[in-house]
């Protein structure tokens, strides 16, 4: 009966089931073991008895349970409010093509040039031969006119762009040396890109730059040196052998030069 209880306690007699199979279970307990053995079952009993605890346990909690369910408070019922009047939607006009880009010049990049360098450093006077002026026998004729009246010489410095060498000999100028060397000296600076074709017809070598030549009344070349005949461009170097150069010494040439016959001439 203790057992029956039990398993009626979880289907259909919930908490006096599980409270009727614990006291049924005791009492066949107790009268199994006053019997002295003639009786059987306790673990039928102990069966019953166990099966009552449980009901009890999941009754208990399955009444609290609902009870918190019970009590629980309610949650506030959400106000509806009308939805705001807006106004309405502002109509847009379509967006307007951009313009078309306008087509714009390439760039044209500028031709290189030589460095600019004052017309004076120290005692020495520094013309360029102008591109695009006078022929350059002309100018040359105008600046030997022009140095014969100042009591200066004049060199034809060769040069051409993007010439290193020829920017350190221009730099070593200011140098106490190079100025004692080319003192009143005139300097005419010309660019052997700019002038291939009259360099040619004077005779003036354009090879090597830089270059110095010597030139005569009529602006033909008397004598020529290159950067060649000394070591690094420095005025240590470069100012003794200019200094035998205009003074017409240098006997000793790691690359002499013989003056070219010109049209017309015949040698001898």
């Amino acid at each position: 009966m203790a057992l029956a209880a039990g398993v009626l306690s979880f289907f259909c007699l919930f908490g006096l089931g599980g409270v009727l199979a614990i006291a049924l279970g005791w009492l066949a307990h107790g009268e199994i073991e006053r019997s002295d053995g003639r009786l059987a079952g306790k673990g039928l009993a102990s069966t019953g008895i166990g099966l009552g605890i449980a009901n009890l346990i999941v009754t208990v909690v399955g009444v609290g349970v609902l009870v918190a369910l019970a009590v629980r408070p309610e949650p506030p019922t959400a106000v509806l409010t009308p939805p705001a009047a807006y106004p309405p939607p502002a109509v847009v006009a379509p967006p307007r093509a951009p313009p078309p880009p306008v087509p714009q010049a390439e760039a044209v990049e500028a031709p290189p040039s030589l460095p600019t360098l004052p017309p004076h450093i120290g005692k020495i006077v520094i013309v360029e031969a102008e591109v695009g002026g006078d022929a350059l026998e002309t100018q040359l004729l105008a600046q030997l006119q022009q140095s014969a009246q100042a009591g200066e010489r004049l060199v034809l410095w060769t040069v051409t762009t993007d010439c290193e060498s020829c920017d350190e000999v221009g730099q070593a100028l200011a140098d106490a040396r190079m100025q004692r060397a080319l003192g009143k000296v005139r300097l005419v600076r010309a660019d052997t890109a700019s002038f291939p074709r009259e360099l040619r017809q004077l005779g003036i070598p354009s090879g090597a730059v830089p270059g110095f030549t010597l030139l005569d009344e009529r602006a033909h070349p008397l004598d020529h040196i290159h950067g060649g005949e000394w070591d690094a461009n420095v005025p240590a170097n470069m100012a003794p052998v200019l200094d035998k150069f205009l003074r017409h010494t240098l006997t000793r040439r790691r690359h002499p030069w013989a003056r070219p016959l010109r049209e017309g001439e015949t040698p001898l």
